[in-house]
């Protein structure tokens, strides 16, 4: 069960707003990327910041990722997405390694993911956050991880601005966590204000998945 501490929380979008940054108007995936060991990590990873992406800003409430399975290409994980609106979604994403720190998503898994982000709870089509589904399979994706405290994803829009998601191995990530994660981000020169997931608000929402 988890159990949101409301200090926690409140000191937790203090420190998120406090981080507000110039957002860069040139998006390029840096170079010089840190290979991952998939074999090390955690079962089970809960989205907590973002961009406010049109994904994002739509029906998506929260995201668990699981199941993280190296493979002789890259690595696959399993995704469940929680929505406002409309059912949850489980699906699978395979990633193909390019190079250190540098994925490529797997065409295959497109439609799973327009179907969980870019559909409407209505049954139409949300054209934004099809963009950015369309941007995300189309060019290249940063991963950066530490392999116990957050996961980065990061990848350009065709707007040539950041989308970020960041997850952390709880809903509840520590100072230290969140720290590590800025400085990350900052090293690799991404300039971004992230927002807390709605999810984080409610974590009882991700009872049974």
């Amino acid at each position: 069960m988890f159990i949101l501490n409301s200090g926690r929380y409140i000191l937790l979008l203090m420190l998120v707003q406090s981080f507000e940054f110039i957002q860069t108007k040139q998006c390029n995936i840096p170079e010089d990327n840190e290979d991952i060991d998939w074999d090390n990590f955690p079962n089970a990873w809960y989205e907590v910041l973002h961009t406010f992406d049109p994904v994002m800003d739509k029906d998506v409430f929260g995201a668990k990722l699981h199941n993280f399975t190296k493979t002789s290409t890259g690595v696959q994980k399993m995704v469940t997405e929680l929505h406002k609106n409309s059912p949850s979604q489980t699906f699978t994403v395979h990633y193909t390694k390019k190079e250190a720190g540098i994925y490529r998503l797997a065409k295959d898994d497109e439609p799973s993911f327009q179907a969980s982000q870019s559909l409407t709870p209505e049954g139409r089509r949300s054209e934004d956050a099809a963009k950015i589904d369309d941007a995300l399979f189309s060019g290249d994706l940063l991963i950066s991880s530490d392999e116990e405290n957050y996961i980065i994803y990061a990848f350009c829009s065709y707007a040539d601005e950041w989308v970020v998601w960041v997850v952390f191995p709880s809903m509840n990530p520590t100072i230290q966590q969140l720290t590590l994660m800025w400085n990350k981000l900052m090293e690799k020169g991404i300039n971004v204000q992230l927002h807390l997931s709605e999810s984080v608000e409610h974590p009882e929402n991700f009872m049974g998945f």
